[in-house]
């Protein structure tokens, strides 16, 4: 019975520690895109702010490899902003375009400078 115990016991961390591992790996994910990163980053800036608003931001940052604000703007509607979305960076409202983080700035700080 003690053995048993344990061993569910084992199971159970490694379970915990897989589901950590899976969920650091998706927001890095997340987080691998220049234009995601900088867009976190803006946002932690001047929130809330509308996609527009924020195409034209990104095409002027010199570190995002796109000037093409409207190409910008396709790109953060389609991929961009639902992948964050998916992990919980931010709230993107499809039809206003308007955007804000959905966790505390301190986090999304915290998972920019992991990355």
């Amino acid at each position: 019975m003690v053995v048993w115990s344990t061993v569910e016991a084992l199971v159970a961390v490694v379970a915990a520690v897989d589901e950590t591992v899976v969920h650091a790996l998706h927001s890095a994910g997340a987080l691998a895109h220049t234009a995601r990163r900088r867009a976190l980053s803006i946002l932690l800036e001047r929130e809330p702010l509308g996609r527009e608003r924020l195409a034209a931001l990104l095409a002027a940052d010199e570190t995002v490899p796109h000037d093409d604000a409207e190409r910008i703007e396709l790109t953060l509607h389609h991929e961009h902003l639902p992948r964050l979305e998916a992990e919980l960076f931010v709230e993107y409202d499809h039809r206003s375009g308007d955007i804000v983080l959905w966790k505390e700035p301190d986090a999304v700080r915290e998972s920019l400078e992991s990355v």
